[in-house]
């Protein structure tokens, strides 16, 4: 159990830290992303131009522990401009980390984030069937399920997980 982490907007200096953070979940949860292990190959320069592109179009967080990243949640609106009132997010949590009140944290910060950014109206998120963790927290924010594609993941033969769309209003 931890006792202290910080919540903060990354930046350009943290894109290592990120690359190694990204490696570990993916790994710890293959079940869960729609990456694996060896399909991530971001190099270093590319995390850096990832990073700085959320300045303009959405939030890029960070949680750490004794200035290690465990934790990242990133936020994009659309470019598009017909959808430019909203966008989507993704959340990672090492799991040594979780259970903590981390992901709570992270959530937090960009719903309120949001509330302010008048840009945002509507924040979604895809999270597949089988993560029951992340489902719970999402619902536990107010995000509704909008709706479901069937059986979109295979994860191995012969299983297959549902892709789960669900949103707020800010």
């Amino acid at each position: 159990m931890i006792n202290q982490y910080t919540i903060r907007k990354a930046t350009e200096a943290d894109a290592e830290q990120i690359l190694i953070h990204i490696q570990k979940v993916l790994e710890a949860y293959p079940d869960f992303l729609a990456s694996s292990p060896e399909e991530f190959n971001t190099t270093l320069e590319e995390e850096k131009e990832w990073i700085a592109s959320h300045e303009k179009h959405g939030l890029l967080l960070v949680a750490e522990v004794e200035q290690k990243i465990i934790g990242l949640l990133n936020f994009r609106l659309s470019t598009r401009k017909k959808f430019c009132h909203q966008g989507m997010f993704g959340m990672s949590i090492q799991e040594p980390y979780t259970d903590q009140g981390i992901g709570s944290s992270l959530l937090q910060h960009l719903l309120e984030w949001a509330k302010k950014d008048e840009r945002v109206e509507k924040v979604s998120l895809e999270v597949f069937s089988n993560n029951k963790r992340a489902l719970h927290l999402y619902e536990k924010f107010g995000f509704i399920e909008e709706g479901r594609r069937k059986r979109n993941a295979k994860l191995r033969p012969g299983y297959y997980v549902d892709d789960i769309y669900m949103s707020q209003f800010v």
